[in-house]
């Protein structure tokens, strides 16, 4: 069984992977969409149909506003948030492996 050292499920470890985890679907909503797949979220999909830059500048620029948000008030949501969004993750990097 893996099990991470308490140490590192800090607030500020947290934010950091939030952040990571939603490059990651960035770059992978962005290649998806390339090849036809259709976002959504109806925001980002908005965000999107502007270019792929403004897309992942805004994705990237929002999540590191809210982890920094939750990492000072409510850490407990940005674990969850983690969570969620691995599975988010996992389902993206499967679609961009049989697309």
């Amino acid at each position: 069984m893996l099990s991470l050292p308490r140490e590192s499920l800090k607030p500020a470890f947290l934010a950091l992977f939030f952040v990571a985890l939603n490059v990651v679907d960035a770059g992978t909503t962005a290649y998806l969409a390339a090849r036809g797949a259709t976002e959504v979220n109806p925001i980002m999909a908005g965000l999107l149909a502007l270019g792929t830059g403004t897309f992942v500048a805004f994705k990237i620029s929002a999540s590191a506003f809210f982890a920094a948000l939750l990492m000072r008030f409510t850490p407990w949501a940005l674990k969850a948030l983690c969570v969620s969004f691995v599975g988010i993750v996992a389902w993206q990097m499967t679609l961009c492996a049989t697309s």
